[in-house]
């Protein structure tokens, strides 16, 4: 049995077995043959082994798992040999620089640029570089785009400098350099990296000049941001971590909300909370046969995961060096999401698809009302399924016959009068609904019961319906239309006053305030005139102020007006041609 082995790698331990501990060494020790003379030696060598240990800490689930040959083998693959890199440049002056790009190929790594702050190009923080390395653009431009919005001030890109300021990870290692870049760190480009640092350090050193200059006042003017920026971003840290705790709260909430709900819908009996015949008794498509543990998966799925990734997103926030969730876990999570808002847009399409057709039956039938006649007008309620008569809209609800058979219930009646130039009153009865098609929905129509009777000059209208529970609730509704002759006179009931409260333009001559009910009212000119109302007394006195007699007396002359039904006398006095006791 292999022994373990405990090593240290750019700071971090690993446990490895021996033979693959031999392998590795084997390996780092030829890496360091090759750069024996190079430039920059030590840097090169400290960065593959950072790079060597990052790979190894990709690959490993826990701290206590040990490396084994698969593992090394696999770093090793991606790093590359030692022998499949010229390190002296002069080699290349007449070969093409194609080894890299071949290693790649037959390693199979992928190269993928990543988000970081390019500190070392940074003028501020390194936010526009870093954005012009992912998109492969001169980062001149980016900083020429960044000024134009901030002096258009679309948004607050200042702001929004200073978050992603926060939020993007600063380049620091030679690999987090390189992966900016898009280029894989394999031991040719650490290398290459480092000897053009080691490159721009020279020139820089060398080269006295005014370009000197402007650097060192581009230093003098980074340091300053610098310390601003430092205060800054420990503030936007303070109120990060604040906000990542709120996140993290709301998302939990949701998560335990809207699991509970799911489980409650799926399994638990839920009878006893109001509202149970939604789905039962409504007429909805898909939605009344889908299970009720798909319906809560879907809702779970589409409530949920947006919550979990607000959860991700405050653990980020929260705890720093936070492990990702993995690719695979990603795509998994949005397409499930993408699944189950395309399942709930396609059930709660077909549910608003069966509501697309109404239509309207009517039946109508003379009554022994004409000129000069009374007829009084009263709502009838149902002793045995509510004893409240009112009128509600779009209402239903289930109740059970005398048989004990369940049977819906609705109080959605409308009552309108109108005038007629016939010579006898007339009552029209509509029965109306919806459906998927024209003839669901006459069908269903067809189904409501209504009833009412007239007697002794009294329209006894019954202020409910009924129809059967198969027909399901589709917007089921009565409206009564009353018409009357001219000269006939009405006298609604109290109990009428909630069913006639009509709003827009129905042709209602009835008046909705509170004071037409238990009044006379009688059609003249295709209107009703109250007959006993308070307001036809006023107008009354009114009418009798106007045969009176009206006196004005000025300064010039004396007007004596008085009007009646027959004809008006004006008479004019001046005021010296007769005599004028002002005292009487």
């Amino acid at each position: 049995m292999n022994k373990t082995i405990n090593i240290n790698l750019a700071n971090m331990f690993f446990h490895i077995d021996e033979d693959a501990y031999k392998n590795l060494q084997r390996y780092l020790n030829a890496i360091k043959r090759s750069f024996t003379d190079s430039q920059g030696r030590d840097e090169i060598l400290a960065d593959i082994e950072a790079r060597v240990a990052e790979l190894f800490a990709e690959r490993l689930k826990t701290d206590r798992q040990v490396v084994g040959m698969k593992e090394v083998q696999e770093v090793i693959d991606i790093m590359g040999q030692p022998e499949d890199y010229l390190v002296d440049d002069e080699i290349f002056e007449d070969e093409p620089k194609a080894t890299s790009t071949s290693n790649n190929q037959t390693t199979g790594t992928v190269s993928t640029r990543k988000l970081y702050r390019d500190y070392d190009n940074k003028f501020i923080a390194g936010v526009c570089a870093g954005l012009a390395q992912y998109f492969g653009v001169d980062s001149l431009w980016v900083r020429l785009l960044a000024i134009i919005i901030v002096f258009a001030g679309v948004g607050s890109p200042i702001l929004v400098y200073f978050i992603l300021w926060v939020i993007i990870p600063k380049a620091t290692t030679t690999s987090e350099k390189l992966a900016m870049a898009g280029k894989p760190a394999n031991i040719s480009n650490i290398e290459k990296k480092i000897k053009e640092g080691l490159d721009d350090v020279q020139e820089s050193l060398q080269d006295v000049n005014f370009e000197q200059v402007g650097q060192k006042a581009k230093s003098g003017a980074s340091s300053f941001f610098d310390s601003i920026g430092h205060i800054i971003e420990t503030f936007l840290k303070i109120f990060g971590k604040f906000f990542g705790v709120i996140f993290i709260i709301t998302a939990a909430s949701i998560l335990i909300s809207i699991i509970m709900s799911a489980l409650g819908f799926s399994f638990f009996n839920l009878e006893f909370l109001e509202g149970r015949d939604f789905f039962n008794y409504q007429d909805l498509g898909i939605l009344n046969h889908t299970s009720p543990w798909v319906l809560a998966l879907l809702a779970l799925f589409a409530v949920g995961i947006p919550a979990l990734v607000l959860f991700i997103l405050g653990m980020k926030i929260v705890v720093k060096n936070s492990r990702s969730i993995g690719t695979p876990a990603k795509t998994i999570l949005i397409v499930l999401w993408i699944a189950a808002c395309l399942g709930i847009a396609y059930i709660a399409s077909s549910a608003a698809w069966h509501q697309n057709k109404e239509i309207s039956i009517s039946s109508t039938k003379e009554i022994a009302i004409s000129k000069n006649d009374t007829i009084k007008v009263r709502m009838v309620k149902n002793e045995d399924f509510s004893g409240s008569l009112r009128r509600y809209h779009h209402d239903y609800r289930v109740e059970h016959d005398e048989n004990g058979n369940e049977i819906l219930f609705s109080r959605s009646v409308r009552l309108i009068v109108k005038s007629t130039q016939r010579e006898n009153a007339r009552v029209r009865i509509s029965r109306s609904a919806n459906g998927l098609t024209d003839e669901d929905a006459r069908q269903r129509a067809q189904g409501i019961n209504y009833n009412y009777t007239f007697e002794n000059n009294t329209l006894k209208l019954d202020g409910y319906f009924l129809f059967d529970k198969d027909d399901k609730y589709n917007n089921q509704e009565v409206q009564i239309e009353l018409f009357l002759p001219e000269g006939a006179i009405i006298y609604p009931h109290k109990n009428t006053r909630s069913f006639h409260r009509n709003y827009g333009d129905v042709g209602d001559i009835l008046p909705s305030d509170y004071n037409s009910e238990e009044h006379y009212h009688q059609v003249i000119d295709e209107e009703l005139q109250c007959l006993d109302c308070p307001s036809s007394k006023s107008k009354n006195r009114k009418s009798r102020k106007k045969n009176q007699r009206d006196i004005t007396i000025n300064s010039e002359k004396v007007d004596i007006n008085i009007k009646n039904k027959d004809k008006d006398v004006n008479l004019n006095v001046l005021r010296d041609s007769v005599p004028t006791d002002t005292n009487n």
